[in-house]
């Protein structure tokens, strides 16, 4: 038998959880790090191994959750994305890990930050199909309709005129919003993971 498979962590907003499990996601950037002397995707490549792992490889996605007990006395997870709940194993095991979750002093039954979610408590597991370097603003509308971001037509004025919202800008918006602040703004153009992915 060969060895097992590593499973790689990943987070993901609870926005784009939605959208992964929609089958509207199938792709994510993340930035390399570090980014200093990389001036050409040879160089990345050459010089970084992608921390989210190879094709053929497994992610489990981390999302925002909580411990909860239901009125009939069951234990499981709720997920703050679509307020779906799951059981728990029939187990000592996972029922020590439950317990161990819902009397933690700072969180309980509170939601908790999807960096704090253990691998037993996540339920969407990725499987890894390409993996490859590029500039951030070289992200394409079809890349950004696999990022999870759709296209929209709205009216506008009083003729019922309509404009199409393309999906790139949103995307843009959306990266601003999560990285500007860490020094990864669109206009800087970072060099980024480009991830692509299927459910398992």
């Amino acid at each position: 038998m060969g060895a097992a498979m590593k499973e790689r962590p990943i987070l993901f907003s609870s926005e784009m959880v939605r959208a992964i499990l929609d089958g509207r996601k199938t792709q994510t950037r993340r930035v390399v790090n570090p980014q200093s002397l990389l001036d050409n995707k040879t160089r990345v490549t050459a010089c970084y191994e992608c921390p989210y792992g190879a094709p053929g490889g497994h992610l489990w996605v981390r999302e925002t959750w909580r411990a909860v007990e239901l009125d009939n006395g069951n234990d499981g997870i709720l997920y703050k994305a679509d307020n779906h709940f799951k059981s728990i194993e029939n187990s000592q095991a996972a029922a020590d890990l439950w317990c161990d979750a819902y009397a933690d002093r700072k969180y309980g039954n509170k939601w908790r930050p999807s960096i704090f979610m253990p691998r037993w408590a996540s339920r969407i597991a990725l499987a890894v199909t390409d993996v490859r370097v590029e500039r951030l603003q070289e992200i394409s509308e079809e890349d950004a309709i696999a990022e999870g971001l759709q296209k929209e037509v709205i009216s506008v004025g009083y003729q019922n005129d309509s404009v199409t919202l393309r999906a790139r800008p949103k995307f843009v918006y959306l990266w601003d919003k999560i990285n500007s602040d860490r020094g990864y703004s669109f206009e800087s153009n970072p060099w980024v993971w480009v991830i692509s992915f299927k459910v398992v």
